[in-house]
């Protein structure tokens, strides 16, 4: 068996035991922070390091240049988010669906499909918030066209099974090496989408279907290193991405002042997920 299924099944036990004993809403922010401050976030907080291992794949001559490019992504993201929230929105979601799709596919198919790595990402997203679409009509108060709309019909169990039509008629469509497995994972985690609130999908699906995965895969590229000695190493990075969420929302401005801290939250992983996607491109081509 080999590691990033074992994490993914260790994310799927929990998810079990979540949908069992149910889950106060209280308890989703307590899981949520958790995940992606022990998982999420470090496992992009190497990226520095991530993007010199390959020289075939190298965007970088140097680390100047790669810090450079590195922060004036996360800079311009945030820009992007004060002057149009719907533009923020809309290439955090692009970018996410080719991101989370590319690194699905891994054990199942290459990742040199991009048609398909954002087709199954973007396949993802939508059954996540199809099966959330209230609590995100809550949180994306500040699109009024989407917060706004009468959605008292909505059957969640209808779009569970349209979200899964959608997956199976788009996965049937390539030609996949793997494809009953990966089906079957997505449907796995449709169902948790189901079933759970809107933070705690995430953060399962985040933490342990995509970061963790992500993360014993940069592992194994640190051969010399005990995985404890290679944990440290996100630390650094992982300090300075909390340490740039708090300066954000101590110096905020009207959008960020809000009283709504997943939205926030929600900018700020969009933020470092924008140059983080670049690094992890070059460093799946060969996986």
């Amino acid at each position: 068996m080999s590691s990033t299924l074992k994490s993914k099944l260790v994310g799927l036990a929990l998810a079990i035991c979540l949908i069992f004993f149910g889950v106060e809403k209280s308890y989703s922010y307590i899981i949520f922070i958790f995940v992606m401050l022990s998982i999420g976030i470090p496992h992009g907080s190497i990226d520095h390091i991530i993007a010199f291992l390959n020289p075939a794949a190298r965007r970088f001559k140097n680390k100047f240049t790669f810090y450079l490019v590195y922060l004036s992504l996360i800079v311009l993201n945030i820009f992007f988010w004060v002057i149009s929230p719907f533009l923020g929105l809309f290439i955090f979601l692009i970018i996410s669906c080719y991101h989370f799709g590319e690194t699905q596919v891994i054990g199942y198919h290459h990742t040199n499909n991009r048609a398909l790595n954002f087709v199954v990402g973007a396949n993802l997203l939508l059954s996540l918030f199809l099966n959330n679409i209230f609590e995100l009509q809550d949180i994306l108060y500040i699109i009024p066209e989407f917060s706004n709309l009468d959605l008292t019909t909505y059957s969640h169990v209808f779009f569970l099974l349209i979200s899964i039509v959608i997956l199976m008629i788009s996965i049937l469509n390539f030609k996949i090496e793997r494809k009953v497995p990966l089906y079957a994972e997505m449907t796995i985690i449709y169902f948790i989408f189901y079933h759970t609130d809107l933070l705690t999908s995430f953060a399962l699906y985040f933490g342990f279907c995509h970061s963790l995965p992500m993360l014993v895969l940069e592992f194994k590229e640190f051969k010399n290193d005990t995985f404890t000695k290679f944990y440290i190493k996100t630390l650094p990075f992982t300090l300075l991405s909390v340490i740039f969420g708090f300066i954000l929302y101590i110096f905020n401005n009207e959008l960020l002042s809000s009283d709504n801290l997943i939205l926030f939250v929600f900018i700020v992983i969009s933020s470092l997920t924008l140059p983080h996607v670049f690094i992890m491109n070059d460093f799946v081509k060969d996986k």
